[in-house]
């Protein structure tokens, strides 16, 4: 497939070496910064240009892997009349795209991106398209990479992104309280990696309250007490310790 990319980050970045790895056509990635879109460009062999003009017509898919807050705008600058337009986001409804062409939908990838880590299709899309074709199209891309995909409206893509940062962006803040932890008591943070690992390998898909374990599981409040004073010199994580412990009270 013909496909040309909108955007020099790391989600454009991982897209691109995944779909040149399955065989597909990299006609162009657009780029506002010349560095960014030159440093994988290069590597890949993909044209690109920094002029909105200059985007290659002829493609069959352009997908916009932009900033949430830049999609908007994208309508003064683009017009692909005819021409499937999509974009990555999570919480931005596709009809942002309604002005660019009668043809868009969303090809959202459900994981957290970084430009340096390896590139598998072992994650998730959530697709959609304003018309029943373009679906199918959208279908036969992500299969072609091996990857798994559901089809959803705005609305549940929007909180299935909010169930990502429940499970992705608040646990490594976790972690790093837990590292500022590990180094108040000079002892090092790596030894808690195994847990970390453990405890990510047992989600099966099914409930996880049923390996909810830990002091407040349990009742103990002599340990959630002991706790909270070890954290007497930072007081907002008293309260985030207190505020969790208590939901984890709730369900059990």
């Amino acid at each position: 497939m013909k496909l040309v990319l909108i955007g020099s980050g790391n989600v454009a970045k991982t897209l691109a070496v995944l779909f040149k790895n399955a065989g597909h056509e990299l006609l162009q990635v657009y780029g506002r910064d010349e560095n960014k879109a030159s440093d994988f460009c290069e590597m890949l062999g993909i044209p690109y240009t920094t002029h909105w003009q200059q985007i290659n017509p002829d493609a069959v898919l352009y997908i916009i892997a932009i900033s949430d807050s830049a999609l908007p705008e994208m309508g003064r600058y683009l017009s692909l009349p005819g021409k499937l337009v999509v974009h990555t986001a999570g919480t931005v409804s596709k009809e942002v795209l309604s002005g660019i062409s009668d043809r868009y939908g969303v090809l959202y990838p459900l994981q957290s991106l970084r430009g340096s880590a390896p590139v598998t299709a072992q994650f998730p899309f959530l697709i959609n398209a304003s018309n029943p074709p373009d679906i199918e199209l959208l279908i036969n891309l992500v299969s072609s990479v091996g990857a798994d995909f559901q089809i959803v409206d705005d609305e549940q893509r929007a909180r299935m992104h909010l169930a990502a940062v429940w499970v992705n962006n608040f646990p490594n803040l976790f972690y790093r309280i837990a590292y500022n932890l590990c180094e108040e008591n000079k002892t090092e943070f790596k030894l808690l990696l195994p847990l970390i690992s453990e405890t990510a390998l047992r989600m099966d898909g099914t409930d996880p309250a049923k390996w909810q374990t830990g002091p407040a599981s349990r009742g103990d409040v002599g340990t959630i007490k002991a706790h909270l004073d070890m954290m007497k010199n930072h007081p907002h994580w008293q309260q985030i310790y207190s505020i969790l412990s208590e939901e984890i009270k709730k369900g059990s």
